[in-house]
């Protein structure tokens, strides 16, 4: 016999102490992090405690954005479109939401974050990216 049912599991997660940093702005002064990474020179964003890249540790935070360049997008099937934002100062691409606009977008366009009005700590504190033109779904 098979049953299908779901299970709920309440947890606490740690986010460590990088990404607590990194949250911690996005909550307290509406900024982005990023970090360095001294081995290859790469900018990681969101912040991390080691590189994806060459595994080395990586530097104090830096400000990067608000404002990038859209990488990519995709629509999911409930209307929500996932992006991939370069933002300016990092090398690497952060997934969020697409927001505002007329619907369309292409790549290289420039963006920037709209965060929320009353932010938790949370990546959710950005709201979404806007086109910095007002074209844009």
């Amino acid at each position: 016999m098979i049953r299908t049912e779901s299970i709920h599991i309440p947890f606490t997660y740690a986010a460590g102490g990088t990404s607590s940093i990194f949250l911690a702005a996005l909550r307290d002064e509406a900024r982005i992090l990023a970090t360095p990474c001294p081995a290859c020179d790469t900018v990681i964003c969101p912040a991390r405690s080691s590189c994806p890249a060459c595994g080395g540790p990586t530097a104090t935070p830096v400000d990067v954005g608000p404002a990038g360049t859209l990488v990519s997008w995709t629509e999911l099937a409930d209307g929500t479109t996932l992006a991939l934002v370069r933002l300016d100062g990092a090398d690497t691409s952060l997934v969020h939401r697409l927001a505002g606009g007329d619907g369309t977008w292409v790549a290289g366009q420039r963006l920037r974050a709209r965060f929320g009005e009353s932010r938790t700590g949370a990546i959710t504190d950005i709201v979404g990216f806007e086109s910095e033109n007002g074209a844009g779904r």
